[in-house]
């Protein structure tokens, strides 16, 4: 022990080591080979009942259907086909609700002297509807030439005349523009 010298650094103690005996037992018996591999590919591919393994096919049935839409709705002629469609007001968008009134009014009795002309006005309102896509159909080839030339216009008019025909708000993928708004 020394008063002014820096003094010497004590010792660390060794760890202790128990030593493991080859007589110690381990809890469960070694699992045979075909226990093993059963256990590993239990893993991998579960058994499930027949309950969850239509659950488990209809979720990934249904990712895989929203990964597929999403990359179809993507398609430049596709999304200007929808904007422009979303940007106006559609008389095929009140088509249904129409026409059932129109088949409403058919079966009223004290309407049967006016049912022919009920019948012209349905069919002046079809003929507004046809010429209502056509003149989408048209306003829709030039924004294409201007927008997107060169990209194939296949099957954009049938996609349009559906999109037409349902309600705004029921729409998929739904609406990003308003009406009247420029896109």
């Amino acid at each position: 022990m020394a008063l002014f010298k820096k003094s010497d650094p004590a010792p660390e103690p060794e760890p202790v080591v128990v030593p493991r005996s080859s007589q110690d037992k381990k809890n469960a018996p070694t699992p045979s080979r075909r226990d093993a591999e059963a256990a590993r590919r239990q893993r991998l591919n579960p058994t499930l009942s027949p309950k969850e393994a239509k659950k488990r096919d209809r979720e990934a049935t249904y990712v895989e259907r929203q990964r597929n839409l999403a990359r179809q709705e993507e398609t430049p002629g596709r999304t200007l086909m929808r904007d422009l469609v979303d940007s106006r007001f559609n008389p095929a968008e009140i088509a249904m609700p129409v026409l059932l009134g129109v088949m409403a009014l058919a079966f009223i009795p004290q309407l049967t002297p006016y049912i022919q002309w009920l019948l012209y006005a349905t069919w002046a309102f079809i003929a507004l509807i046809v010429l209502d896509a056509a003149l989408l159909w048209r306003r829709f080839k030039q924004l294409a030439a201007q927008r997107i030339p060169g990209t194939p216009l296949k099957g954009l008019l049938f996609y349009g005349f559906n999109r037409q025909m349902s309600f705004r708000r029921w729409r998929q993928p739904p609406p990003r523009i308003k009406r009247g708004e420029a896109f």
